[in-house]
């Protein structure tokens, strides 16, 4: 109701509104009739315009990702010394225009806690090795021992199996030889002995005969004539003489007897000495008896099974063992450890800077000593890149340019790189860089830019980095009539302008932008 009462308040008004005050109303009042209602006239509304799409060419060409390095001229020879930790400088032992050698040490930084611990780190070492040579020791008796035998066998093989010494065959030889010699002087003396008491009885013999015959002719001729004296004495001197023969021909008889006796058993030992010589002289020739390295043989075989025996019984605590090598590893790394806290000449040559001081702090890798090697011609310039981390490696091709001269780039040529030894004694802090042509005017301290090529792909399909999306794997959208299309692509080689389309598109095909 209020509604209704509202709209005929605002008719009512509109009303008076139009006929304005009441004072100018025509006296006459007019019938009113509403104003026609006005058809409402629809508003036009733009159509959308769609944004323009971007879109990328799938095109072929060289991609190319390099890096630049800042470096600077310097002479050839010149060396860039360095620590290979971080410390702080304890003693420098040069000062500029120093004449160095080869092992020299220039400098070394403070060892702190290094020495007390290398000191501990030997005794744990000592005491370990210690109780393993202690359990060792307790094992290893029975394998000594079998050894000592092995090598008692393996001898007494060697003696059997060597070949006879030829001092000692010609020793046998002489002695066979003098043997031979006192044979033939045993025989000849001998007989010559018997030959005389021989000689001797024959003819004692012969002087029996005769003694007899006097006697019997004497005694022939006294039995005729017994009173005669004369024949009488005849028969006694017979008899006598004949007595005398009879006892010189026993006797002359017991000496042949006797010498032919002495020369049977002269000659006999004589024999048995030429018989044992010839029995040495044999036995070093004919070699050892075949039983006998049989026996040895078999002697060294039942050695070697008992010193395998012997090994296979011993049973080493691993702990002790590990113990052992861990302590002497932690020796040896404090060892290296404080190795590394001197820095060491790697050649003879000169001091040209000094850039540590006692008790500053030095960064592993920051040239500690600038040092000039003399071999090297002191005019030679090259690019030096201080950095120990850049990608390069010698004989890698770079190109160059100079602030000397803007604009222009030189091809150069890898030398040196950072390395070579377990500090910066032998070692470069920088890349070495010679450069074409040799003959540019620079000098020492120009600013030199090098460019390196990490890598190339020639005739590469490419397309840049914003047409490129990702989610789980790489992928671009191709419009395919009236609504884009997801095409799954692999990617390669990527560059800040330029990614590598390795499969999933072709060239000349369109995709559409991020």
């Amino acid at each position: 109701m209020r509604k209704i009462i509202a709209g005929i308040a605002l008719i009512g008004s509109i009303v008076l509104t139009a006929c304005g005050p009441l004072e100018s109303a025509p006296a006459t009042p007019e019938t009113w009739t509403p104003p026609p209602t006005a058809t409402p006239v629809p508003t036009a509304i733009p159509t959308p315009t769609r944004p323009a799409l971007t879109t990328y060419t799938v095109q072929r060409g060289t991609i190319e990702r390099s890096v630049e390095l800042q470096g600077r001229v310097a002479a050839v020879g010149e060396r860039e010394l360095f620590f290979a930790v971080d410390g702080v400088v304890k003693a420098v032992y040069v000062t500029p225009d120093t004449e160095i050698t080869k092992g020299q040490v220039l400098a070394e930084l403070e060892a702190g806690e290094l020495e007390d611990r290398l000191a501990q780190a030997k005794q744990q070492y000592a005491l370990a090795q210690q109780q393993l040579d202690r359990a060792l020791g307790e094992t290893r008796f029975p394998l000594r021992r079998a050894e000592i035998d092995l090598e008692v066998a393996r001898t007494a093989l060697a003696q059997l199996l060597a070949p006879p010494d030829a001092t000692k065959i010609a020793a046998a030889r002489a002695a066979l030889q003098q043997a031979e010699a006192a044979r033939d002087r045993a025989r000849n003396d001998a007989s010559a002995v018997k030959t005389r008491a021989e000689l001797a009885l024959q003819q004692a013999q012969k002087r029996l005969i005769a003694a007899q015959a006097e006697f019997s002719a004497a005694l022939y001729a006294a039995e005729q004539d017994k009173t005669d004296n004369r024949a009488q004495e005849r028969l006694a001197r017979a008899g006598d003489a004949l007595r005398a023969a009879e006892e010189e021909v026993a006797r002359l008889q017991i000496e042949y007897d006797t010498a032919r006796n002495n020369e049977i058993a002269a000659v006999q030992a004589a024999e048995a000495q030429v018989m044992l010589a010839q029995a040495a002289l044999d036995e070093l020739l004919k070699g050892p008896d075949p039983l006998k390295v049989a026996e040895a043989r078999r002697a060294v075989a039942v050695a070697e099974l008992a010193v395998e025996q012997a090994r296979s019984n011993i049973r080493v605590d691993p702990q002790l063992e590990r113990a052992v090598e861990e302590a002497k590893q932690g020796v040896d790394d404090i060892q290296r450890q404080l190795e590394a806290l001197k820095l060491v000449a790697g050649f003879d040559g000169r001091i040209l800077a000094v850039n540590v001081a006692p008790g500053s702090v030095v960064r592993a890798g920051e040239p500690a000593f600038i040092a000039l090697d003399p071999s090297v011609a002191s005019d030679a310039l090259e690019v030096l890149v201080t950095s120990s981390s850049a990608p390069l490696v010698a004989g890698q091709p770079v190109s160059i340019s100079f602030a000397r001269y803007p604009g222009a780039t030189y091809q150069g040529t890898v030398t040196g790189v950072p390395g070579g030894g377990s500090n910066g004694a032998a070692a470069l802090s920088g890349y070495h860089i010679a450069y074409e042509p040799a003959d540019l005017q620079l000098e020492t301290g120009d600013t030199a830019t090098v460019t390196v090529v990490l890598a190339r792909r020639e005739g590469a399909l490419w397309l840049p980095p914003k047409a490129i999306r990702a989610d789980s794997r790489s992928y671009v959208l191709v419009q395919r009539g009236d609504r884009p299309e997801r095409v799954d692509i692999e990617t390669g080689l990527t560059t800040q302008d330029r990614v590598e389309i390795i499969s999933g598109l072709n060239e000349g095909d369109v995709v559409i932008g991020q």
